[in-house]
């Protein structure tokens, strides 16, 4: 009976191993998953303010142009 009660307590110590195990995987590629989502996150903000700012720089350079082409209509 001592001997059936010590294979059973080595079974769940078993099970019990691999479940630990199995949990800090999912850990794992869960950390993994969420680094990668935040890269590409701060990816995608920083693209975007690089295209506010040359959206910004377009828009100054168009403005000046604008104000050139109209100074030399005046002028003729």
């Amino acid at each position: 009976m001592q001997e059936n009660k010590q294979t059973t307590l080595e079974k769940v110590q078993k099970t019990a191993l691999k479940a630990v195990k199995i949990s800090l995987i999912a850990c794992v590629i869960m950390i993994v998953f969420v680094s990668l989502s935040l890269w590409v996150s701060l990816n995608q903000i920083t693209a975007t303010a690089n295209l506010v700012k040359m959206q910004k720089e377009y828009a100054l350079r168009l403005e000046k142009l604008e104000n050139t082409l109209d100074s030399s209509r005046v002028n003729q």
